[in-house]
């Protein structure tokens, strides 16, 4: 049980840095059109 939930934490947190980078690059991207 406690596995299964450590491991469900560990996908989540992939999903959500995944997340990030592309929020981050869709920044970037809207800063360098923006310049």
């Amino acid at each position: 049980m406690e596995f299964k939930s450590l491991k469900n934490i560990e996908t989540s947190f992939r999903q959500l840095r995944l997340f990030g980078m592309i929020f981050l690059g869709a920044c970037t991207l809207v800063t360098v059109f923006a310049v």
